[in-house]
């Protein structure tokens, strides 16, 4: 008798462990998916002659924008003129000018005797911020200052030389 009882206990026990596993395995299951694009940020630096005009997106191993002013056409003994040109971030991501490189100059009237001009990027200044603006809607204003001494020689009327220089940005 003793057996049957303990048999029997077994056997209930294995049934409602059978029914306990039905009920757990009875549940619903259901998924979520995701999915996201990434995109990175840019870094889009462009200039242009002057205040208005054409945004330009040109590297150093390209054509350099052209600056342009009636008093570059015109230079006399002791004159200080301001070329104005601009910058702009078309890009997402924030940076700050990092470079400035010094004005080289080239042609006859930079190597004339006598002829001593003075030729400097004022503006922007290295660490000036470079705002994300992907209309240029708020331009970075940059000066080119060109001083000529009160001797300038009358060697170099006529003559024509180039300026050229690099502004530097970089991202965030």
């Amino acid at each position: 008798m003793r057996r049957r009882t303990v048999l029997r206990l077994a056997l209930a026990g294995v049934a409602i462990a059978g029914i306990g596993a039905a009920i757990t395995t009875a549940a619903w299951t259901d998924q979520v998916f995701f999915n996201a694009t990434a995109t990175a940020s840019s870094f889009d630096l462009q200039g242009r002659s002057g205040t208005s005009g054409t945004w330009l997106d040109v590297g150093s191993d390209v054509t350099p924008i052209t600056l342009t002013s009636a008093d570059l056409g015109a230079l006399s003994p002791g004159e200080s003129i301001d070329v104005p040109f601009q910058l702009c971030n078309a890009g997402t991501a924030a940076g700050t000018i990092t470079a400035v490189s010094t004005p080289v100059l080239g042609g006859d009237l930079f190597t004339t005797a006598g002829a001593e001009i003075t030729v400097t990027v004022t503006a922007p200044t290295v660490g000036t911020a470079v705002p994300s603006d992907p209309s240029c809607a708020s331009p970075i204003n940059g000066t080119v200052n060109i001083t000529t001494t009160a001797t300038f020689p009358a060697a170099a009327m006529g003559q024509s030389g180039t300026i050229e220089f690099d502004v530097t940005g970089t991202s965030s």
